[in-house]
């Protein structure tokens, strides 16, 4: 399980909120209006986050976009309290992913060429695909025959734990948040 944090931007908005908002006091008896903004705002940010995953994964990864999402499970948390947001939390988790997913060929001398991250890769001599199995990339564990096993490469939350997927999807947060809490502020001074 991987997971991405964003706290300090959601703070800083919600003072400026707070005071564009005071004299409006509990909005529909669901909290303050600034509550309502910035929570609305973060919400916003995190769904455009969590849909752009898979473009971020594969930017890094030797994997499709939609080879991502297919065996991805996500969850998105607003956090938030009587006194203000603290912060939004996208929580990615799911299982490794066949190995054959990822950018695999087969070499002139009859090997099996895997490349994962973008950038990197190497032949695997002992693998092989086998054409009448589930479709994968295989290796025998000994000197004979059987048995064989099955190789994997890293799951979707890996993926998200990457340094250079991780700062995509803050910014991508910081981006939208930015953007939508302005936008947020408009639409209750103005009855929308």
């Amino acid at each position: 399980m991987s997971e991405v944090y964003i706290r300090e931007e959601a703070g800083l908005h919600l003072d400026r909120a707070n005071k564009l908002l005071a004299g409006l006091g509990n909005f529909g008896g669901n909290g303050s209006a600034a509550f309502h903004a910035v929570t609305s705002a973060l919400n916003r940010a995190a769904k455009s986050a969590k849909s752009k995953a898979g473009k971020f994964a594969s930017e890094q990864y030797v994997i499709s976009q939609g080879g991502f999402k297919a065996h991805v499970r996500d969850k998105m948390f607003v956090n938030g309290g009587g006194t203000g947001v603290s912060g939004v939390r996208l929580v990615f988790a799911g299982s490794v992913i066949k190995l054959i997913e990822f950018g695999t060929r087969f070499t002139k001398d009859g090997g099996v060429a895997v490349s994962v991250k973008r950038g990197g890769g190497g032949t695997l001599s002992h693998a092989f695909i086998p054409e009448n199995m589930a479709l994968g990339v295989y290796e025998r564990v000994g000197s004979s025959r059987l048995p064989i096993e099955q190789k994997y490469g890293p799951s979707a939350a890996h993926m998200m734990m990457d340094g250079t997927v991780t700062q995509n999807m803050e910014d991508e947060i910081v981006t939208v948040f930015n953007d939508r809490i302005e936008h947020e502020i408009n639409r209750i001074l103005n009855g929308w």
